[in-house]
């Protein structure tokens, strides 16, 4: 006796309805860097432009990586991976505090220039589950649930050939934050199927965070992220996608005597390949 296959649903069939969707894409923003880390003592200071006053690339391309798999009709998981890592070297000109022979106050802000190394890194895995209330042949809206894992290294020191004083016994120690941050968002997705061979892809995201990571760890702030995307299925496995993204993070971050603060934001337009399965 003869095995009966099972019966695709028809919604399998649907533009929208592809089970796996992978995607490489290769990403090419313009990066707005801006963070402080405390000195030994705890002072903060100012946020400084990473891009403008310490010397790193404001835009640098990377690789995203994207799986996408419809669980259901009306349920939906994805992942996207993304890495950059900046970092520079330069005479920069900065603010210090020197002591005021006249106080009050006590210290005075002067300008310098002195040579500084600066890092960058960001590592993040998003990973986002959505409901479809309306999942249609030519529409699916979609109110989702994120969490981004990003794995943060930034700060700035004086270089070995810094000789000018005060300042760089000021910088010579590393001012260096680590940190591997949670940062959740509420996502609205929208797509639209023009077509069995063009898709509409767009979503917008938002969460605000004050997080108690241990008794000695604190992260809080704010998280926007967006896209939009054309795709191109060529053929029934293999297509194409354009799309414009945009990401911005404002952190305070403070681990036991370390203070730090950033604000980053990634914007621009990313090119790649689909496969559908």
């Amino acid at each position: 006796m003869s095995a009966v296959a099972k019966e695709k649903p028809e919604w399998r069939s649907w533009p929208l309805g592809s089970r796996m969707v992978g995607a490489i894409s290769y990403y090419m923003p313009r990066l707005q860097t801006e963070a402080a880390v405390s000195d030994s003592n705890g002072n903060l200071g100012a946020l400084i432009s990473f891009e403008d006053t310490l010397g790193l690339s404001d835009n640098e391309a990377t690789p995203l990586a994207f799986v996408g798999w419809r669980i259901s009709k009306r349920n939906y998981l994805e992942v996207n991976y993304f890495k950059l890592d900046r970092s520079a070297t330069q005479d920069s000109t900065i603010d210090i505090a020197v002591p005021n022979d006249s106080p009050p106050p006590d210290y005075l802000t002067e300008s310098i220039t002195l040579p500084l190394s600066a890092v960058f890194n960001i590592q993040a895995i998003d990973v986002t589950y959505a409901f479809s209330p309306i999942f249609t042949a030519k529409h699916n809206l979609g109110l989702g649930i994120g969490l981004a894992l990003q794995k943060l290294e930034f700060g700035y020191q004086a270089s070995e050939n810094c000789n000018v004083e005060p300042a760089c016994s000021q910088f010579g120690a590393p001012r260096k934050a680590k940190s591997v941050a949670p940062l959740p968002t509420f996502k609205l997705i929208y797509q639209y199927a023009i077509n069995d061979k063009w898709l509409i892809d767009t979503n917008i995201g938002y969460f605000a965070l004050d997080l108690e990571l241990d008794s000695k760890e604190n992260i809080g702030g704010q998280v926007w992220n967006a896209s939009a995307a054309i795709h191109w299925k060529t053929w029934k496995h293999v297509g194409f996608n354009l799309s414009y993204k945009y990401f911005d993070v404002d952190l305070d971050y403070e681990k036991r005597d370390l203070t730090a603060a950033a604000n980053y934001d990634y914007r621009g337009f990313a090119v790649g390949m689909n496969a559908y399965f």
